[in-house]
């Protein structure tokens, strides 16, 4: 197994021009496809936000009516 993955790595660092990373991890920011992985990005920070808002919100909520219960 080790003498295979050294094969593959001498392949690779013989071969530099045909192993390119792709357009989002190369930084090519004019590039499609890295303008889809910020919106996803941002996508799924929003998200991920509305829900944690939510959660407090309801916490909260639950925290004063259960004050105005007890008085």
């Amino acid at each position: 197994m080790q003498k295979i993955a050294s094969i593959i790595s001498l392949i690779i660092l013989w071969l530099p021009s045909q192993v390119h990373a792709c357009a989002v991890c190369y930084g090519a920011a004019d590039d499609p496809m890295t303008k889809g992985m910020d919106m996803a990005i941002m996508f799924l920070l929003c998200a991920i936000g509305s829900i944690l808002l939510g959660i407090i919100a309801v916490t909260i909520y639950f925290a004063r009516r259960a004050k105005l219960v007890n008085n």
